[in-house]
């Protein structure tokens, strides 16, 4: 009976967490489609794309390193890039520490693979890592498998469906509107906010550098920033 119960628990927290996602692939999908088509766009086939999409699984990397690819930039370049886009998720890791540190390893590893920015504001806009929710980590999986296939699905229909979809379409606009919604409410205290405003001063400067550099330099100011500012107030807190 206990072993039955367990199992419906862990079973609702999976629906629970895919019904609660099912809004976020309105900004999933058109992004996804973005991605497909990119790559196609950048010279890799159908098959590079697919094995790119599930491999990476990381739609802000794949269109800031295709662009790399067609200028024939060096491959530390598009290293660079790729770590420089993904330092969120550093912070990501450190903010779910608590809620995941008891899971095994394979727990953790697909959680890792499966997390993506709007399951990670969902989540913690939920839950906390000592709320006494069971099997939030269900919630978690049961969010992200949904996302996880609605972005390999959109993916595929721009990889191979591309030519079908009217240029008229503002797909990267609408991802960026979806991208623009969710920053917002992460936007909760000064560190965040301090961080965010830097990095986007930095992105505005240096949009004409080539490489992407703008973009790299605006992340890691906005990273470092941010945290500065975190520290600057927890000191005056213990002041």
């Amino acid at each position: 009976m206990e072993s039955a119960t367990l199992s419906a628990g862990r079973l609702s927290a999976f629906r629970d967490g895919a019904a609660s996602s099912v809004s976020l692939l309105f900004g999933m999908v058109p992004w996804g489609l973005v991605a497909g088509l990119a790559m196609v766009s950048a010279g890799l086939t159908p098959v590079q794309a697919v094995v790119m999409g599930l491999l990476v699984y990381a739609g802000s990397v794949q269109l800031a390193v295709l662009p790399l690819l067609i200028a024939k930039a060096p491959l530390w370049v598009m290293y660079a890039t790729a770590l420089a886009v993904n330092l969120r998720y550093v912070i990501y890791s450190a903010v779910l520490a608590p809620y995941f540190a008891r899971l095994p390893r394979p727990w953790r590893m697909l959680l890792g693979y499966v997390m993506v920015d709007m399951m990670f504001a969902l989540f913690v806009g939920r839950f906390r890592p000592d709320d006494g929710a069971r099997h939030k980590h269900w919630f978690f999986l049961g969010g992200s498998a949904l996302l996880w296939l609605g972005w390999q699905a959109a993916s595929w229909v721009g990889i191979f469906g591309g030519a079908l979809v009217p240029r008229a379409w503002s797909l990267e606009f609408a991802a960026t509107l979806s991208l623009i919604a969710l920053l917002v409410p992460l936007l909760y205290d000064r560190a965040v906010v301090v961080g965010a405003l830097a990095a986007g001063t930095v992105a505005l400067a240096g949009a004409g550098l080539p490489l992407n550099l703008g973009l790299i330099a605006a992340i890691i100011v906005g990273v470092a920033v941010g945290l500065a500012a975190s520290r600057a107030t927890r000191r005056a807190k213990g002041a």
